[in-house]
């Protein structure tokens, strides 16, 4: 054990820092007491009695390994808080905490950190229940003369996937910067209507305000899939990812027959594709 680390002792929870407080996705033990070291919190916010370890304020590995240690994975959203609140704590290795997370720890990461912390709240945690990346927001550091709040809602009201939310954010704010307005980007009102059909139906405008051919040719493709005799059951539905578009299919089978009928079925659709000259269906 390292000569300058105390054991830890208990202290009232209130007594230490909150600067790196955040809401995790694992929430911290009830009965368990919060941890801290050198005076700050770095988990358990909310318990009235830590942990509290001393460390030397250079001992950036021990800090790292002590923090690691109490999170078995963080996300992007999650990392973004304890960087921001890293800037009052100078001895804190929010670099090498950052990297031992799986992230690369450049003055990109931060500033979209910090771009991303400049967004409602609930989008923040749109962006962490999907897992999203640094690399995936970058769009926000050049867009802060842009009020983006109606795009933000518009995604979280659809509840969009990971794939389709990035697509109508960067289209969105390329479709801003080209000089479109809010009622042309359908941005000006809420949507009562927030099912599935709907939110393709704007995916669908803003292709067509973007790249008129191509959301033309997604149109056409689109019908024509869906118009194949697929499974009677299967649920089927066209998408787009970045350059590539294609058919969602999903099926439920619950006895080798229904399986096999199923197979069946993709076969001659397979075989009318291929007539066609299209590729193969994924599923």
């Amino acid at each position: 054990m390292n000569e300058n680390r105390s054991t830890p002792k208990l202290c009232a929870a209130s007594q230490c820092s909150r600067a790196l407080a955040f809401e995790p996705r694992s929430p911290w033990p009830e009965g368990l007491p919060a941890v801290a070291v050198n005076g700050v919190l770095l988990a358990g916010f909310d318990q009235a009695m830590a942990f509290h370890h001393d460390y030397e304020s250079t001992d950036a590995d021990g800090i790292t390994a002590l923090f690691r240690s109490l999170y078995f994975d963080l996300s992007f959203e999650e990392l973004a808080h304890v960087a921001i609140g890293a800037k009052q704590i100078p001895w804190f290795p929010i670099s090498q905490i950052v990297e031992r997370f799986g992230f690369q720890a450049n003055e990109s990461f931060f500033a979209v950190a910090k771009a991303l912390l400049q967004t409602p709240k609930g989008f923040q945690t749109w962006v962490r229940i999907k897992k999203i990346g640094p690399q995936d927001l970058m769009f926000l550091l050049v867009t802060s003369n842009k009020s983006l709040s109606p795009l933000f809602l518009k995604v979280l009201n659809f509840n969009l996937p990971k794939d389709q939310g990035l697509q109508s954010l960067q289209m969105t704010i390329d479709l801003m910067q080209a000089g479109r307005t809010l009622t042309e980007l359908w941005l000006d009102q809420v949507d009562a209507d927030t099912s599935p059909e709907k939110a393709e139906q704007w995916l669908l405008h803003l292709k067509s305000l973007r790249d008129p051919e191509l959301a033309k040719r997604d149109l056409e493709d689109k019908e024509r899939m869906e118009s194949l005799p697929w499974p009677g059951s299967s649920s089927v539905r066209w998408a787009r990812q970045g350059e590539r578009s294609g058919i969602e299919l999903k099926v439920f089978v619950s006895n080798p027959t229904d399986l096999k009928n199923y197979l069946e079925s993709l076969s001659k659709v397979q075989d009318l594709l291929e007539q066609d000259g299209k590729p193969g269906v994924s599923h």
